[in-house]
């Protein structure tokens, strides 16, 4: 008796087989559709990421050159600067006075070598003696 169900049984297991693989089937496509959008997201942030790296990379680049293009503006006015206070005929007479003043000299000294008025000389002397 048992007997004349099987093949009904079986067929039942093999419908039942089938539609859990196409429901698997189902899921399993629905993942990888998930998945398939979720790489192309991936995909756009990183050529996203890529474009800003090369923006920032370029910006870095134009700013290292502006900063030497700087330096060696910097560099050229200090050096005029040093020129400019080295030659001022002021700054030598003053130079000299205090070389003078340091050896020794007077007031009087100054005023006839350097040219210096009295008040200056004796300002001259008074600060660097001490």
């Amino acid at each position: 008796m048992f007997l004349q169900y099987i093949p009904w049984l079986a067929l039942l297991l093999a419908i039942i087989f089938f539609i859990t693989m196409l429901f698997l089937f189902k899921k399993m496509s629905k993942k990888t559709h998930s998945l398939e959008v979720l790489v192309k997201s991936l995909l756009a942030q990183q050529e996203a990421h890529k474009k800003q790296f090369i923006e920032i990379h370029s910006g870095a680049v134009g700013m290292g050159r502006k900063l030497q293009q700087l330096d060696v503006v910097v560099r050229k006015t200090q050096e005029n600067q040093v020129n400019l206070v080295a030659s001022a005929p002021e700054n030598r007479l003053y130079t000299r006075a205090m070389k003078m003043v340091e050896l020794g000299a007077s007031v009087e000294e100054l005023m006839t070598d350097c040219e210096l008025p009295r008040a200056e000389a004796e300002l001259l002397v008074n600060l660097h003696r001490k």
